[in-house]
């Protein structure tokens, strides 16, 4: 479960479902749940 994520997850499904080729770059410090948040 992601609290205070909300933002970060509806910009990620808008890329996802996007029609067109989309880079996204995810950076932060350590242990901070990039990798699941990208997985969820």
């Amino acid at each position: 479960m992601l609290i205070g994520r909300k933002h970060e997850q509806s910009l990620l499904k808008l890329c996802v479902e996007s029609k067109r080729a989309e880079f996204i770059a995810v950076y932060g410090r350590r242990r901070i749940g990039k990798t699941f948040l990208i997985k969820q």
